[in-house]
């Protein structure tokens, strides 16, 4: 099972039909021992009554590898980066910047939370011997006032070799080149419950589940990288690299961010003729296949180096046989 889930929990154990749109970055850093980050962004229409909000990660994490986004885009460009609209921002309480309405949109806060008092991270077996990981947020802490949507947005930080939804291997090496094509192949899933454990699925079907306005999926990958396969549509652009460097940490490549989205359907309503949701986002799935070059001087290198002794040990068996049989 490869699905992240997400849903809620309520103060009255009552389904509140909260709807929330969800953006989800993802980006790699280092090459030998790469680490995958998971950026997941809730806008929640009105956190009124929402006690908790559950996302179950498939790979194990520990509460250090959890980090609060909220202080880091609480800035004017960067926040409209994020949302790709031109907002404006609002200093306001602490922990809460204002980010004001426009053309139709309402305002909302963007909350930055304090992981140690108000994140909990627990493991959670998705098939009762592979590690995952719930992640608790507290929303219960926060006393709304008048301004009822919230922003939250938190990183996963995952060592390469605990995700397995995404496939990076070596497929061969040539010794006549100090460099080889690799495929990368990520199995994205939100919501995907059919491919949950049973157990999953009782936790999830006992919560409550958001009414998804629309799922926004970022890939962020090396302008090197070649995108070879892809089922949905899809929207690209380069990064500016000084205003995402303070998001991006410890790169200097140029970024293109593939966009990749599913949107709730709307329909005119006969009685008010406006438009209104007819379908929200139940599930969101996609995979996607890059291709990119790494040089292999060390796996060359270790290969000599292999054949080196081979040449060795056997001349050294020789002798020792030749001595034996008294050649």
């Amino acid at each position: 099972m490869r699905s992240f889930a997400l849903w809620y929990s309520t103060k009255n154990d009552e389904s509140l039909n909260k709807e929330a749109t969800v953006h989800v970055n993802l980006w790699e850093k280092g090459e030998n021992k790469k680490k995958y980050y998971f950026d997941f962004g809730l806008l929640i229409e009105d956190i009124v009554d929402i006690e908790s909000i559950y996302l179950y990660a498939p790979f194990p994490i520990e509460k250090e590898q959890v980090k609060d986004l909220g202080s880091i885009i609480s800035n004017n460009r960067l926040a409209s980066a994020i949302f790709n609209e031109n907002f404006t921002t609002t200093d306001g309480e602490p922990k809460k910047l204002l980010v004001n309405g426009i053309e139709g949109k309402p305002e909302f806060f963007i909350y930055s939370l304090e992981i140690n008092n108000q994140v909990e991270v627990s493991e959670f077996k998705r098939d009762n011997k592979t590690p995952g990981t719930m992640i608790e947020l507290k929303i219960n802490t926060i006393i709304p006032m008048k301004i009822l949507r919230y922003y939250f947005r938190i990183r996963l930080e995952v060592n390469k070799e605990a995700v397995h939804l995404i496939n990076d291997k070596i497929r061969g090496v040539s010794f006549f080149s100090n460099q080889f094509t690799n495929t990368e192949v990520i199995d994205f899933r939100l919501n995907d419950i059919r491919s949950c454990s049973e157990e999953l699925r009782e936790k999830f079907n006992k919560g409550s589940k958001f009414q998804i306005l629309a799922v926004h999926y970022l890939i962020l990958k090396n302008a090197d990288d070649l995108i070879i396969h892809h089922g949905k549509e899809i929207n690209s652009r380069m990064l500016e690299s000084d205003l995402w460097k303070s998001y991006i940490e410890g790169t200097n490549q140029n970024i293109i961010a593939y966009h990749i989205k599913s949107k709730a359907k709307k329909s005119i309503d006969s009685e008010t003729n406006k438009l209104k949701v007819s379908e929200y986002v139940e599930d969101f799935t996609d995979l996607t296949r890059f291709q990119y070059q790494k040089g292999t001087r060390m796996i060359l290198l270790m290969y000599m180096l292999g054949v080196v002794f081979l040449g060795a040990l056997g001349g050294v068996v020789g002798n020792w046989l030749s001595s034996i049989i008294g050649l």
